[in-house]
Protein backbone atom coordinates (compact mmCIF):
# COMPACT_ATOMS: atom_id res chain seq x y z
CA UNK A 1 0.00 0.00 0.00
CA UNK A 2 1.08 3.55 -0.71
CA UNK A 3 0.25 5.93 2.13
CA UNK A 4 1.39 9.50 1.47
CA UNK A 5 -0.29 12.77 2.37
CA UNK A 6 -3.26 10.77 3.73
CA UNK A 7 -3.86 9.24 0.28
CA UNK A 8 -3.88 5.44 0.29
CA UNK A 9 -3.64 3.55 -3.01
CA UNK A 10 -2.92 -0.15 -3.59
CA UNK A 11 0.08 -1.02 -5.76
CA UNK A 12 -0.60 -3.93 -8.13
CA UNK A 13 1.15 -7.20 -7.32
CA UNK A 14 3.79 -8.30 -9.79
CA UNK A 15 1.72 -11.42 -10.54
CA UNK A 16 -1.94 -11.63 -11.50
CA UNK A 17 -4.59 -12.94 -9.10
CA UNK A 18 -6.95 -15.86 -9.59
CA UNK A 19 -10.57 -14.69 -9.72
CA UNK A 20 -12.32 -18.04 -10.13
CA UNK A 21 -11.78 -21.51 -11.56
CA UNK A 22 -13.52 -23.36 -14.39
CA UNK A 23 -13.18 -27.17 -14.48
CA UNK A 24 -10.00 -26.88 -12.44
CA UNK A 25 -8.47 -24.18 -14.64
CA UNK A 26 -7.56 -20.94 -12.89
CA UNK A 27 -8.92 -17.79 -14.47
CA UNK A 28 -6.80 -14.80 -13.50
CA UNK A 29 -7.81 -11.16 -13.72
CA UNK A 30 -5.45 -10.62 -16.64
CA UNK A 31 -7.20 -13.48 -18.44
CA UNK A 32 -10.58 -11.85 -17.86
CA UNK A 33 -9.22 -8.67 -19.41
CA UNK A 34 -7.92 -10.63 -22.42
CA UNK A 35 -11.38 -12.15 -22.99
CA UNK A 36 -12.88 -8.67 -22.77
CA UNK A 37 -10.46 -7.39 -25.41
CA UNK A 38 -11.14 -10.37 -27.68
CA UNK A 39 -14.89 -9.86 -27.27
CA UNK A 40 -14.62 -6.19 -28.21
CA UNK A 41 -12.47 -7.07 -31.24
CA UNK A 42 -14.99 -9.71 -32.34
CA UNK A 43 -17.87 -7.27 -32.02
CA UNK A 44 -15.89 -4.66 -33.96
CA UNK A 45 -15.11 -7.11 -36.78
CA UNK A 46 -18.57 -8.61 -37.16
CA UNK A 47 -20.79 -5.62 -36.51
CA UNK A 48 -18.72 -2.61 -37.54
CA UNK A 49 -16.28 -3.58 -40.29
CA UNK A 50 -18.98 -5.43 -42.26
CA UNK A 51 -20.85 -2.13 -42.56
CA UNK A 52 -17.97 -0.31 -44.25
CA UNK A 53 -18.84 1.24 -47.61
CA UNK A 54 -16.98 2.49 -50.69
CA UNK A 55 -17.58 6.05 -49.55
CA UNK A 56 -16.09 6.07 -46.06
CA UNK A 57 -17.39 8.20 -43.25
CA UNK A 58 -15.19 9.73 -40.57
CA UNK A 59 -15.03 6.57 -38.47
CA UNK A 60 -14.26 4.31 -41.43
CA UNK A 61 -11.63 6.77 -42.65
CA UNK A 62 -9.97 6.69 -39.23
CA UNK A 63 -9.89 2.88 -39.25
CA UNK A 64 -8.45 2.81 -42.77
CA UNK A 65 -5.84 5.38 -41.77
CA UNK A 66 -4.82 3.23 -38.79
CA UNK A 67 -4.49 0.21 -41.09
CA UNK A 68 -2.29 2.16 -43.50
CA UNK A 69 -0.06 3.34 -40.66
CA UNK A 70 0.46 -0.23 -39.45
CA UNK A 71 1.12 -1.40 -43.00
CA UNK A 72 3.66 1.37 -43.60
CA UNK A 73 5.41 0.54 -40.33
CA UNK A 74 5.83 -3.09 -41.36
CA UNK A 75 6.79 -2.11 -44.92
CA UNK A 76 9.54 0.19 -43.69
CA UNK A 77 11.05 -2.73 -41.77
CA UNK A 78 10.66 -5.47 -44.37
CA UNK A 79 11.42 -3.30 -47.40
CA UNK A 80 9.28 -5.69 -49.45
CA UNK A 81 5.61 -5.56 -50.37
CA UNK A 82 5.57 -9.35 -50.71
CA UNK A 83 6.89 -9.95 -47.20
CA UNK A 84 4.67 -7.21 -45.81
CA UNK A 85 1.56 -8.79 -47.31
CA UNK A 86 2.59 -12.16 -45.87
CA UNK A 87 3.41 -11.04 -42.32
CA UNK A 88 0.98 -8.12 -41.91
CA UNK A 89 -2.06 -10.13 -40.70
CA UNK A 90 0.07 -11.72 -37.99
CA UNK A 91 2.03 -8.72 -36.72
CA UNK A 92 -0.97 -6.45 -37.26
CA UNK A 93 -3.03 -8.63 -34.93
CA UNK A 94 -0.22 -8.55 -32.37
CA UNK A 95 -0.03 -4.76 -32.63
CA UNK A 96 -3.76 -4.32 -32.10
CA UNK A 97 -3.87 -6.72 -29.16
CA UNK A 98 -0.91 -5.08 -27.41
CA UNK A 99 -2.25 -1.61 -28.19
CA UNK A 100 -5.76 -2.36 -26.89
CA UNK A 101 -4.30 -4.04 -23.80
CA UNK A 102 -2.08 -1.08 -23.05
CA UNK A 103 -4.63 1.63 -23.81
CA UNK A 104 -7.53 -0.01 -21.98
CA UNK A 105 -5.25 -0.56 -19.01
CA UNK A 106 -4.79 3.22 -18.71
CA UNK A 107 -8.52 3.93 -18.52
CA UNK A 108 -9.24 5.39 -15.07
CA UNK A 109 -11.32 3.13 -12.85
CA UNK A 110 -11.39 0.14 -15.18
CA UNK A 111 -8.78 -1.82 -13.25
CA UNK A 112 -10.32 -0.73 -9.94
CA UNK A 113 -13.41 -2.93 -10.42
CA UNK A 114 -13.25 -5.66 -7.79
CA UNK A 115 -14.74 -9.13 -7.39
CA UNK A 116 -14.51 -10.92 -4.04
CA UNK A 117 -12.05 -8.30 -2.87
CA UNK A 118 -9.74 -8.76 -5.87
CA UNK A 119 -9.25 -6.61 -8.96
CA UNK A 120 -11.45 -8.11 -11.66
CA UNK A 121 -9.35 -6.70 -14.50
CA UNK A 122 -5.58 -6.42 -14.80
CA UNK A 123 -3.72 -5.00 -17.78
CA UNK A 124 -2.65 -8.15 -19.70
CA UNK A 125 0.68 -6.69 -20.78
CA UNK A 126 1.49 -5.92 -17.12
CA UNK A 127 1.34 -9.67 -16.42
CA UNK A 128 4.53 -11.52 -17.38
CA UNK A 129 2.65 -14.74 -18.18
CA UNK A 130 0.78 -12.86 -20.93
CA UNK A 131 3.82 -11.18 -22.47
CA UNK A 132 5.85 -14.40 -22.25
CA UNK A 133 3.08 -16.40 -23.94
CA UNK A 134 2.77 -13.73 -26.63
CA UNK A 135 6.54 -13.80 -27.22
CA UNK A 136 6.63 -17.62 -27.37
CA UNK A 137 3.75 -17.70 -29.86
CA UNK A 138 5.33 -14.97 -31.99
CA UNK A 139 8.76 -16.63 -32.14
CA UNK A 140 7.15 -20.04 -32.77
CA UNK A 141 5.29 -18.68 -35.80
CA UNK A 142 8.50 -17.03 -37.01
CA UNK A 143 10.38 -20.34 -36.77
CA UNK A 144 7.60 -22.11 -38.68
CA UNK A 145 7.77 -19.49 -41.43
CA UNK A 146 11.56 -19.84 -41.48
CA UNK A 147 11.21 -23.61 -41.98
CA UNK A 148 8.75 -22.93 -44.80
CA UNK A 149 11.31 -20.62 -46.40
CA UNK A 150 14.49 -22.70 -45.93
CA UNK A 151 13.03 -26.19 -45.75
CA UNK A 152 13.58 -28.52 -42.80
CA UNK A 153 17.19 -29.39 -43.62
CA UNK A 154 18.07 -25.84 -44.59
CA UNK A 155 16.55 -24.54 -41.35
CA UNK A 156 18.48 -27.03 -39.23
CA UNK A 157 21.61 -26.13 -41.18
CA UNK A 158 21.36 -22.55 -39.91
CA UNK A 159 22.16 -23.81 -36.42
CA UNK A 160 23.88 -27.20 -36.86
CA UNK A 161 26.55 -26.52 -39.48
CA UNK A 162 27.80 -30.07 -40.11
CA UNK A 163 27.90 -29.63 -43.88
CA UNK A 164 30.03 -26.49 -43.52
CA UNK A 165 32.56 -28.41 -41.38
CA UNK A 166 32.80 -31.14 -44.02
CA UNK A 167 33.16 -28.61 -46.83
CA UNK A 168 35.69 -26.59 -44.82
CA UNK A 169 38.09 -29.50 -44.24
CA UNK A 170 37.84 -30.42 -47.91
CA UNK A 171 39.19 -26.96 -48.74
CA UNK A 172 42.02 -27.16 -46.21
CA UNK A 173 42.98 -27.28 -42.56
CA UNK A 174 42.56 -23.52 -42.02
CA UNK A 175 39.10 -23.45 -43.56
CA UNK A 176 38.21 -26.56 -41.61
CA UNK A 177 39.15 -25.02 -38.27
CA UNK A 178 37.15 -21.88 -39.10
CA UNK A 179 34.17 -24.07 -39.94
CA UNK A 180 34.51 -25.78 -36.54
CA UNK A 181 34.32 -22.36 -34.88
CA UNK A 182 31.21 -21.56 -36.93
CA UNK A 183 29.78 -24.92 -35.89
CA UNK A 184 29.90 -23.94 -32.22
CA UNK A 185 28.65 -20.43 -33.05
CA UNK A 186 25.56 -22.14 -34.44
CA UNK A 187 24.73 -23.42 -30.96
CA UNK A 188 25.05 -19.87 -29.67
CA UNK A 189 22.48 -18.89 -32.30
CA UNK A 190 20.07 -21.40 -30.74
CA UNK A 191 20.56 -19.72 -27.38
CA UNK A 192 20.04 -16.39 -29.10
CA UNK A 193 16.67 -17.51 -30.46
CA UNK A 194 15.59 -18.51 -26.94
CA UNK A 195 16.90 -15.23 -25.55
CA UNK A 196 14.67 -13.31 -27.96
CA UNK A 197 11.62 -14.69 -26.16
CA UNK A 198 12.84 -13.42 -22.80
CA UNK A 199 14.02 -10.14 -24.29
CA UNK A 200 10.78 -8.96 -25.87
CA UNK A 201 8.52 -10.41 -23.16
CA UNK A 202 10.49 -8.80 -20.31
CA UNK A 203 10.77 -5.52 -22.21
CA UNK A 204 7.02 -5.19 -22.66
CA UNK A 205 6.13 -6.46 -19.20
CA UNK A 206 8.75 -4.32 -17.47
CA UNK A 207 7.70 -1.11 -19.15
CA UNK A 208 3.98 -1.62 -18.62
CA UNK A 209 4.22 -2.80 -15.01
CA UNK A 210 6.68 -0.04 -14.14
CA UNK A 211 4.30 2.46 -15.70
CA UNK A 212 1.44 1.23 -13.53
CA UNK A 213 3.52 1.42 -10.36
CA UNK A 214 4.86 4.87 -11.27
CA UNK A 215 1.36 6.14 -12.01
CA UNK A 216 0.16 4.77 -8.67
CA UNK A 217 3.01 6.42 -6.77
CA UNK A 218 2.70 9.79 -8.49
CA UNK A 219 -1.09 9.60 -8.28
CA UNK A 220 -0.84 9.05 -4.55
CA UNK A 221 1.39 12.08 -4.15
CA UNK A 222 -0.51 14.43 -6.44
CA UNK A 223 -3.87 12.77 -6.90
CA UNK A 224 -5.69 16.02 -7.57
CA UNK A 225 -3.02 17.74 -9.64
CA UNK A 226 -1.84 15.47 -12.43
CA UNK A 227 -4.56 12.91 -13.29
CA UNK A 228 -4.91 14.11 -16.89
CA UNK A 229 -1.14 14.24 -17.34
CA UNK A 230 -0.77 10.67 -16.03
CA UNK A 231 -3.44 9.37 -18.40
CA UNK A 232 -1.81 11.18 -21.33
CA UNK A 233 1.60 9.76 -20.49
CA UNK A 234 0.06 6.31 -20.08
CA UNK A 235 -1.49 6.53 -23.54
CA UNK A 236 1.83 7.61 -25.04
CA UNK A 237 3.67 4.70 -23.43
CA UNK A 238 0.88 2.33 -24.52
CA UNK A 239 1.26 3.29 -28.18
CA UNK A 240 5.06 3.34 -28.11
CA UNK A 241 5.31 -0.10 -26.49
CA UNK A 242 2.87 -1.59 -29.02
CA UNK A 243 4.99 -0.17 -31.86
CA UNK A 244 8.25 -1.42 -30.30
CA UNK A 245 6.94 -4.95 -29.68
CA UNK A 246 5.50 -5.22 -33.20
CA UNK A 247 8.68 -3.83 -34.76
CA UNK A 248 10.87 -6.32 -32.90
CA UNK A 249 8.69 -9.26 -33.97
CA UNK A 250 8.87 -8.04 -37.59
CA UNK A 251 12.65 -7.62 -37.40
CA UNK A 252 13.04 -11.13 -35.96
CA UNK A 253 10.91 -12.42 -38.82
CA UNK A 254 13.14 -10.77 -41.41
CA UNK A 255 16.23 -12.22 -39.73
CA UNK A 256 14.69 -15.71 -39.81
CA UNK A 257 14.00 -15.85 -43.55
CA UNK A 258 16.16 -15.69 -46.65
CA UNK A 259 17.47 -12.25 -47.51
CA UNK A 260 14.67 -10.32 -49.20
CA UNK A 261 15.34 -8.52 -52.50
CA UNK A 262 16.05 -4.82 -52.52
CA UNK A 263 13.15 -2.54 -51.68
CA UNK A 264 10.31 -3.10 -54.10
CA UNK A 265 7.98 -0.31 -53.00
Amino acid sequence: MLDFLQLSRPIDLISSETIFTIAGFKINNSTVFIFLILLLCAVFCFYVVKKFTMLPGKFQAAVELAYELIENLVLQITGSKKETKLILPFVGSIFLFVLFSNVMGTMPGLTNITYNGKALLRTPTADFSTTFSLAVASLAVIQIMSIRDFGVLGYMGRFIKIHEVYAGFREGFKSGMLSVVNFFVGFLDIIGEIAKVLSISLRLFGNMYAGIVLATVIGGIMAYVLPVFLVAMGLLVAVVQAIVFTSLVTIYYMLAIRSAPEKDY
